[in-house]
């Protein structure tokens, strides 16, 4: 168990990483690149392909940014596809 001073100073971030690959570099920066690999047209919806942070809640945040940016990205695409068929119905 642990106590609320090492809660506070030790955030569990693995929720904020979830769907990255992080690494960290002995110059103190943290690295993360989004998994699976992002496609070409994510990439031009300015999705970024690595994210570079220097501490582990700097890179949480972007991390959690990123990964909101690719679930619209992923819903805009789904609602395209399906406004298609919709008017092709009609």
């Amino acid at each position: 168990m642990t106590t609320a001073r090492e809660a506070l100073s030790d955030p569990d971030l693995r929720g904020a990483f979830r769907g990255f690959y992080v690494w960290h570099y002995p110059d103190g920066t943290w690295h993360a690149r989004p998994l699976p690999k992002l496609t070409s047209e994510e990439i031009a919806y300015r999705i970024l392909p690595e994210l570079v942070a220097d501490s582990p809640i700097q890179l949480a945040y972007k991390c959690t940014w990123q990964r909101s940016r690719r679930k619209v990205y992923r819903y805009l695409q789904r609602y395209a596809k399906r406004s298609a068929t919709l008017e092709s119905a009609s």
